[in-house]
């Protein structure tokens, strides 16, 4: 039996995904809707849902989706009761670096087996990685977390850290990634109709989160995809601060380890232009603000 926590705030997308939930479940739940139209963080919602909860399973999930799977809860707790498995998801990656990023590390690490559309239309894409039934992943993206309670307890969501709508399934599916291991599976499918939006509100989630957690998840580090991570870092970052002294500090608090002299010497020659050309990058923020 599952207890399925939903932040909501779009009650036609709600409605349709609870006659959805009906049709295709196949085994005894119940829904524990908090009604959110930007009155607390995800996080918060979460853990006050989690909290109301009677069942040994927790699934979070968006509420503009529909499954496609038919009794998908059957699967997802064959998935939760093998050994060592912390988070259940659809999406996610196999590669943390180190600089602040997505769970869409690379298309190398990237895991996902999800039906992608949009909020304009009802027209959706498939994307599927999976390589096999269970695919181990460190990060899990938020729009589908199945844990059991057990395990939720253990670490819940971070509502002292994050308090917003962003990074809060980064931080929860890395912390748990740290004592279990998180998988992406390939036989429950979704259809979600939204992206995600990176604005500087998730870029300062995200930094938060990888300044609150400095584990080193790699055992091989892939300079390519560290210094391609690191660069997107940089680009986001004076997107939004300006260039100064401070600011470059923290962003080499995120430099990666173990690249090769030429990625070295890229990354020197994008901080030169960054501090050359500061006074422009910086009058065209104040333009924006």
């Amino acid at each position: 039996m599952i207890s399925i926590v939903i932040s909501s705030y779009l009650p036609h997308y709600f409605s349709a995904l609870e006659k959805n939930i009906a049709e295709t479940i196949g085994m005894p739940y119940e829904i524990i809707r908090i009604d959110n139209p930007g009155l607390m963080g995800i996080c918060e919602a979460y853990n006050k849902g989690a909290a109301k909860s009677q069942y040994d399973y927790l699934l979070f999930t968006h509420e503009d989706i529909l499954f496609k799977t038919k009794n998908w809860g059957q699967k997802l707790l064959a998935h939760l009761d093998q050994k060592q498995t912390g988070i259940i998801g659809v999406a996610g990656s196999s590669y943390v670096p180190s600089a602040p990023s997505s769970w869409t590390v690379s298309e190398k690490y990237n895991v996902v087996n999800i039906s992608q559309g949009n909020k304009e239309n009802n027209e959706s894409f498939p994307i599927r990685t999976t390589k096999q039934n269970r695919n181990k992943v460190f990060a899990v993206d938020g729009v589908f977390l199945g844990i059991k309670k057990e395990n939720y307890l253990d670490f819940k969501f971070n509502d002292h850290l994050l308090k917003g709508f962003h990074g809060y399934d980064l931080d929860f599916s890395l912390r748990v990634s740290e004592k279990l291991q998180n998988y992406v599976v390939d036989d429950i499918l979704i259809q979600h109709f939204s992206g995600g939006n990176l604005d500087k509100k998730w870029l300062d989630s995200n930094i938060k989160v990888r300044e609150n957690i400095q584990t080193d998840f790699q055992k091989e580090i892939d300079p390519t995809t560290e210094k391609k991570a690191f660069l997107g870092f940089l680009y986001q970052f004076f997107e939004y601060y300006p260039v100064n002294r401070k600011n470059i500090l923290l962003t080499l608090k995120f430099y990666p380890k173990k690249l090769k002299f030429k990625d070295h010497l890229e990354i020197a020659k994008k901080y030169f232009n960054y501090i050359r050309y500061a006074g422009s990058i910086n009058k065209k923020q104040n333009t924006k603000n």
